[in-house]
Parts: structure tokens; sequence; C-alpha cells
């Protein structure tokens, strides 16, 4: 330490002033000494270290988008299922009324085709009618169909406040399902970067966020299905199918990459997430109907779309972060080795606190803000902070310095290699 003197008033000693200062001489005293030494006792950066399968966005996206789609899917049958039963005795609602009423009048179609025949009596043509009557009796297409006492106009006005229910009914469901599955693949989504740099409070406010914009991008997703399903009616079957799908998944999955770029209050983030966000979710859509059509069961369906929508829109978003880097530091040596940080935002900190973008953590010579990168016209610097011992840009300390591609930077125990597709201010 210095001789030199703190002078403190009594106002001083019931504030947070006095420990504030104290931190600061003590940095610059760190500082100091750490400028006296002499060059070859200076810290050398050494070889790159392995890099671990983790520090691959595409990776970890694709691998938290797989757990989404998996998530999604378990919770949207869960929040479904209790809501259709609720459905289906407040407004006498099941997904599959009109389905079922088609097969219990061809199955009175075929019995009196067999009476006519001579294949059944009268009494045993009347015995099977009634039997499927009471099969159907809880079905209003069916009764509806069957009722005797209706006239066609009168049968017509029923069937159509029936399907106006249906129709609710089926909304309500939308919203719920769509809007769960949204909350859960967002939640994966935008938790997975702060995750794999062990920045849990980010996280935790990363996935809170990804989970409502997911919820509203699900209501939004909803809110598309009846009009995508009305404007795609003059197509065929088959390819109205995959529009109207595409497009109900792909609004959903624009939604799930806007919360990291929202957080971060940077536009080139928000447009990688939403661009990644909305390629799965056309192509998760677009694989719902085949899958569908091959499995026979709507619930591996959306299940398989579910997961691949959350796989898709990872390895887009980590494909398309990649792509359109043009800046980054990638971790040589430390905890975290291998591990790239795209530098989005301007300043980036590098420090020991957890609101940092690149936290070095369980290092005891990061102070909380070590250094900050500037991004410049004319090129990125980087600026050592008086919080903790020197920044070492190629084996020499710097207090504001611009760098390069290739550049070495040391923080602590953690080595840099900065790197860069084309270098500003050319």
């Amino acid at each position: 330490m210095p001789d030199d003197k703190i002078l403190i008033s009594w106002d001083d000693l019931n504030s947070r002033k006095v420990e504030a200062r104290l931190r600061e001489q003590q940095a610059v005293a760190r500082n100091r000494e750490y400028a006296q030494l002499k060059e070859d006792a200076l810290p050398v950066a050494t070889a790159p270290a392995k890099p671990s399968i983790w520090s691959s966005s595409i990776f970890y996206m694709s691998v938290f988008g797989l757990i989404g789609g998996l998530l999604a899917w378990s919770a949207g049958a869960v929040a479904v299922a209790p809501l259709t039963s609720y459905l289906g005795a407040a407004l006498d609602y099941r997904p599959n009324d009109r389905a079922e009423s088609e097969a219990l009048l061809a199955d009175i179609r075929q019995i009196e085709a067999a009476r006519v025949v001579g294949q059944l009596t009268d009494e045993q043509a009347q015995g099977s009618a009634d039997e499927v009557r009471r099969a159907g009796r809880r079905n209003p297409y069916f009764r509806i169909a069957t009722d005797v006492n209706l006239s066609e106009a009168q049968r017509q006005a029923r069937r159509e406040t029936v399907e106006a229910g249906a129709r609710h009914a089926r909304f309500v469901i939308d919203v719920v399902s769509y809007g769960v599955c949204g909350m859960m693949l967002a939640l994966c989504l935008t938790a997975a970067e702060p995750l794999t740099q062990r920045k849990f409070a980010a996280a935790a406010r990363s996935g809170a966020a990804g989970a409502l914009l997911g919820l509203i991008g699900g209501a939004a997703a909803a809110l598309l299905a009846g009009r995508v399903s009305s404007a795609g009616n003059g197509s065929a079957g088959w390819t109205r199918q995959l529009f109207v799908d595409s497009v109900e998944w792909g609004a959903m999955g624009l939604f799930l990459g806007l919360a990291p770029g929202l957080i971060l209050r940077n536009g080139r983030k928000l447009l990688i997430g939403v661009a990644g966000g909305l390629v799965g979710g056309l192509i998760g859509g677009a694989l719902f109907a085949p899958v569908q059509a091959l499995a026979h069961q709507p619930q591996i369906a959306r299940g398989f779309a579910l997961v691949a929508i959350g796989v898709v829109a990872g390895l887009a978003t980590g494909y398309i972060e990649n792509a359109a880097k043009s800046g980054w530091l990638k971790v040589a040596t430390g905890i975290i080795a291998g591990k790239q940080f795209i530098l989005y935002r301007n300043p980036t900190y590098i420090g020991s606190a957890p609101d940092c973008q690149i936290y070095l953590f369980k290092d005891p010579q990061v102070g909380k803000r070590h250094a900050a990168i500037h991004l410049l016209p004319t090129g990125i610097e980087i600026e050592n902070l008086p919080l903790g011992t020197a920044t070492i840009v190629n084996d020499r300390p710097v207090a504001r310095a611009r760098i390069k591609n290739g550049d070495q930077i040391r923080i602590g125990g953690t080595c840099f290699h900065f790197q860069e597709k084309r270098p500003r201010g050319k």
C-alpha cells in the first residue's frame, strides 16, 4: 500500500464511500505494482485448450431446443387434457364429434342397406340401429342428423349453433395449447446462452422474458389459425394443410427469438433470434402433417413437430449468429475454455459481476467490472478498468488499446483470442 492518506469526514463514516474509496485505492496500488514488473515476469498466454462441445452455440442451442420441444409436448398435453374435459362438460364439446357422427351415420346406412337386401330382419335392423343411436346420444351432430322432428332448415340452424360453440372451444384450447408450447420452447431457447456461461440470474431473467413472449406468440399463432385456414381454402388439401401448419407454427417461432434481443436491447441480436425462430417454426410446422400421416397419431405428430421446431430454431439461431458475427472473443484458457463471446453490446463488460456480458467467475484477480470492449466505427478497443489486476494484451498491460485479429488478451486467469472477420474502419 502507498503512504497516501485517505481523508474522510464524519459523514463519510456513515456512508458507503469509505469502502468504495478503499477498494479503488487497493486496485490502483495493485496496478502500480503490476506495472513495475519486468517484461519476462508477465504472464504468457498458453496454447488454446481443447474446446468443450458446449462452446458451440449451434450445439447448445439445438440441445436446449430439443429439451424445449419435449417439455412443450408434455406440458401442452397436461394443460389441454383437463381443459378439453371441462369444455366437454360445459359446452358439450369434444374434438372428434364431427368425425364420430359421420362414422355413426355410416353404420346406420349399412344397417339399413343390410335390411333392404334381406341380410337383417326388420327387428334385427331396428335393434342394431338403436344401439348405434345409444352410442351417439352425447354427440350433438349425430343427434341433429337423426332427429326426425327437425326440418332441413332447423337442422342447418342447429348445426351452425353447434359449430359456433365448437369454434369457440377450439380457439380456447388452441390458445392454451400453443401458449404453453411456446412458453416452454422460448424458456429453454432464451435461457440457453446464459446457462452455458453459468449466469443463473441472467438465465432466469431471459427465461422469464422468453416464456412471456412465447406465451404471446402461442396466442398469436392460435389467432392466426382460423384466418390462415380460411385463406388457404382454395388450395388442394395437402398443400393447404402444409401452408396452414407452417404459417401457424412460424408465427409462434417468430416470437420465440425475440427475448434475447429485447433483454440485451440489441437490434442485431433481435434480428438473429427472430430469423432463427421463424425458420424453426416454418420447418417444424411443415413437418406436422407428413408425420401425422405416417404415424396416424396426432399426438405423435404434434410431439415430433414441437421437437423439430425447437431443434431447428436452435440450429438456425446458432448458425445465423455464427454467420453474422464480425468480432468475438474465444476463451483459450480458464474455466470456460473454448467458449466464444460474440461482441454485440457496446460497451461489452468483462468482469466477475454476473451482470457483465462476459462473466469470469471464481477468479479473485478479476474485478467486478474489470475491462470494457468498445465497438467504434474505426475499430474495436479494450479499456482496463481500475477494479482488478492489469488487463494484458499480447503480454503487455494496457490502459486502453486497439485490438486486432489474432490478439491475445489475458484477464486474471483467463486468456482470450480476439478474432474478427472484417476489420472495422476499412
